[in-house]
């Protein structure tokens, strides 16, 4: 049985256990609806087709559905492997044991080691001299703790992987600790900014419905992970005593703390409520929005051949990206 990652273009009668992470129906020129089916094994993710959709199909290819596909073909369209389905069982998650899998195995997975770093999260956020900063992120930290460390970053846009979230707080807060030195003569705080780093996606873990992305939740929808994160400073702000509302008062610090996570899009029309008005939501901001970009369009490059072109991309104003270098190529080179 091959894995998603070792098929090739035109290749046919293949066998394949998969996961399907997301589910489009579309209809065709000529009225027939046919699924678009976002694929996902131990090796990785492969886009699909199901053409000719019944009632059935309808019902049973559907997100977070395991799936034994027979006879299945592959093709390239504009430079992109694709896989038709053809023959398919529907499998529980006990099915996966007699094919030696287990449901963890059908997540793609952050490349990193989180539960090390996270210990390295809260050695740093311990060590913060603000107390706000280090009480409040340390209280959400522990309150969401199973979540942030497996929840993906997002559906679509980036980090859309098992761990996602936590690999997309640590690289911006891996990118703090790197500039630190270059500007030891701004006015920067920089546990401040550590702090925002940590927090400012945190909102996701209620924003996303389940582990497996396929959707939002209602309070996703209707309220989005900036306001919802935000909301969860405040509230742990409030029970560690850093509001108090019968008086009218609040620690400037958590005005700071919730300020980054509000102006973290950077921008009014990329979904900040406010843009940034302290230095340490410039930064942020600049590096959240420079991660998010990297991890897209890489993750679109390594989908098209080498000396190939990417499709579009929305995320990136419609343009087109040139994938000319292969680093394990490069590697093996020398």
């Amino acid at each position: 049985m091959k894995k998603l990652h070792d098929l090739k273009a035109n290749e046919n009668d293949l066998e394949l256990l998969v996961r399907i992470e997301r589910a489009t129906l579309l209809s065709g020129a000529n009225g027939q609806n046919y699924l678009i089916l976002n694929l996902v094994d131990p090796s990785g993710r492969l886009e699909a087709r199901r053409w000719m959709v019944n009632d059935y199909d309808k019902e049973h290819l559907v997100p977070n559905q395991y799936i034994h596909l027979t006879k299945a073909v592959t093709s390239e369209y504009r430079g992109q492997l694709q896989l038709k389905i053809n023959e398919y069982a529907v499998l529980t998650e006990n099915d996966l044991t007699k094919f030696g899998f287990k449901s963890d195995d059908f997540f793609v997975k952050a490349p990193l080691d989180v539960e090390k770093h996270y210990q390295d999260f809260k050695k740093l956020v311990g060590g913060f001299e603000n107390e706000v900063y280090r009480k409040v992120t340390l209280h959400l930290l522990k309150k969401y703790e199973k979540e942030f460390l497996r929840y993906p970053a997002a559906i679509f846009i980036h980090h859309n992987v098992h761990g996602g979230l936590f690999w997309h707080s640590y690289t911006l807060v891996k990118n703090i600790l790197a500039i630190r030195d270059n500007y030891s003569y701004a006015n920067i705080d920089w546990e401040l900014l550590i702090a925002g780093a940590i927090l400012h996606d945190l909102g996701k873990v209620v924003e996303i419905n389940n582990i497996g992305a396929n959707d939002y939740s209602l309070e996703g929808k209707l309220i989005g992970h900036i306001s919802l994160g935000n909301s969860q400073v405040v509230q742990a702000a409030h029970e560690l005593g850093f509001i108090d509302y019968e008086n009218g008062r609040q620690n400037a610090s958590v005005t700071l703390l919730e300020h980054l996570i509000l102006a973290s899009h950077g921008k009014h029309d990329f979904g900040s409520p406010v843009e940034p008005h302290t230095i340490e939501a410039v930064i942020l901001s600049t590096f959240d929005n420079l991660d998010a970009r990297i991890y897209r369009t890489n993750e679109e490059i390594s989908k098209v051949n080498l000396f190939s072109w990417t499709p579009k991309l929305p995320s990136e104003d419609n343009k087109m990206f040139y994938h000319h270098f292969d680093k394990v190529k490069a590697k093996t080179k020398k």
